[in-house]
């Protein structure tokens, strides 16, 4: 876990690295590499610390009522009485780790499937886990401190009978980004944006070894080629188009939020993908009127 954040700082220390080679003027297949590299590390990093932070607030209680389980944002209340049985995961049958989700050995998230083509939840850590089997088809993969402890405990809250009755949860964080991906609109306007600033960083990496070493930047009072200047600095223009995007992508987003704001969201998101297409448009003419 430690190499994996330490390697992730180095992820983005080393695309920063990569950035500054643009004051540079210099167009080479490593600026797009470090560039993209970024662009992954950003969201890789938001998904890598909201794991941390279900592994730091993870928790596991049994007692004569029920089975609670507290993983991030996420929370899992079972009565006493609904649970069927709670064994080691070791014995055959049982998946070792999930099919799907983001997880790492030691962090354990996300879902996989049993023989009987049930699907088994993982909020599991390092160390021993057990499997909880619930009426109607439930099932969870956790890993208590003491595995042998919570089986006995488990045990005896059976024998001795519920104090209270307690019912059923199972709360999910509602995050707002799912919904907006759920939205085929949003979701298009969105790839889209996104898309438009990468494919004009391939096509100058691939325009590069053809460019002389001075390229118009720019546009004149009459729309003519502007001033000459080292050609790495077209790549700010699909940079400054990501920047849009995600510029856009915040204020959407919030304004999504409100049924009644969403038109204001889609009118952001889709002027993110006119402003890349108007940069990129202006990136490609400037290096086709480029002369080595």
């Amino acid at each position: 876990m430690v190499l994996g954040t330490a390697g992730l700082a180095g992820l983005l220390t080393a695309s920063g690295l990569g950035l500054a080679r643009l004051g540079q003027g210099l167009i080479s297949p490593g600026s797009l590499i470090w560039i993209v590299a970024l662009l992954v590390a950003l969201p890789l990093a938001l998904m890598v610390g909201y794991r941390l932070f279900g592994l730091a607030s993870a928790s596991y209680r049994i007692d004569r009522d029920g089975l609670y389980v507290r993983w991030g944002l996420v929370y899992e209340q079972l009565p006493i009485g609904s649970i069927v049985s709670i064994q080691p995961a070791s014995e055959p049958g049982w998946p070792q780790r999930p099919a799907f989700g983001f997880w790492w050995p030691g962090c354990l998230v996300g879902r996989g499937r049993t023989d009987p083509d049930q699907e088994l939840e993982f909020f599991a850590g390092s160390g021993q886990r057990v499997i909880v089997s619930a009426r109607g088809g439930r099932l969870l993969a956790i890993s208590p401190p003491d595995a042998a402890a919570f089986q006995s405990a488990f045990l005896s809250a059976t024998r001795m009978g519920a104090l209270e009755s307690i019912p059923v949860r199972s709360d999910r964080p509602d995050f707002l980004l799912t919904r907006i991906w759920k939205d085929r609109v949003a979701r298009a306007l969105i790839l889209a944006g996104l898309t438009l600033p990468l494919l004009g960083l391939t096509v100058l990496v691939l325009k590069a070894p053809g460019l002389p070493e001075r390229v118009p930047f720019g546009f004149g009072p009459g729309g003519e080629p502007g001033p000459l200047a080292p050609p790495g600095r077209l790549l700010l223009l699909p940079m400054i188009a990501g920047l849009i995007w995600l510029v856009d992508l915040v204020l959407g987003s919030w304004f999504y939020r409100s049924s009644s704001e969403r038109p204001l969201s889609y009118g952001l998101w889709g002027g993110s993908v006119v402003s890349a297409a108007l940069l990129g448009g202006a990136a490609l003419y400037l290096t086709s009127t480029a002369v080595r």
